[in-house]
């Protein structure tokens, strides 16, 4: 782990904002000349801090308009069935995020699907065939409030 400087933080938080930024705008926001900036953000990747560059897509545009968070509760706590859902989550497509929970369920799945017949068939043909599973609660988001990956770095 490497530390962070205000400067570092700066560079971080610019970068989240628009990664397309040339190194001349960023150099000009930190108060550097580009060199001392090129090198700070190669030591950030370097380091792993910066894990890559992404385009924010609207989802909407693909054809994507139902956002849907899965309370998921395996049948037991034990070791083997919790690796076994975790592998078979993270080969599917439609699950965006998938965090292990502590708490009322084991994992919560946040989905991003065409349509409520696309979450009729992830629901019926993926998910709930896994047999460790013993409950699904299923929460559609009507409205989004806030969506935002930029993370304060100051």
């Amino acid at each position: 782990m490497i530390t962070l400087d205000a400067t570092d933080r700066k560079l971080l938080l610019e970068l989240q904002k628009d990664a397309k930024q040339s190194i001349k705008q960023l150099a000009e926001k930190v108060n550097l000349s580009i060199t001392p900036v090129h090198e700070r953000i190669k030591k950030l990747e370097s380091a792993g801090v910066i894990q890559n560059y992404a385009a924010v897509i609207d989802p909407k545009g693909l054809g994507k308009k139902l956002l849907v968070y899965c309370q998921v509760t395996l049948v037991r706590h034990q070791e083997s069935l919790f690796e076994e859902f975790e592998s078979y989550v993270l080969g599917l497509d439609e699950v965006l995020e998938a965090s292990y929970i502590a708490g009322t369920y084991d994992f919560l799945l946040k989905l991003l699907l065409d349509d409520m017949e696309d979450y009729q068939n992830f629901a019926v043909h993926k998910i709930s065939k896994l047999e460790i599973i013993s409950n699904i609660k299923s929460a559609f988001v009507i409205r989004s409030i806030k969506e935002s990956s930029v993370i304060n770095c100051l």
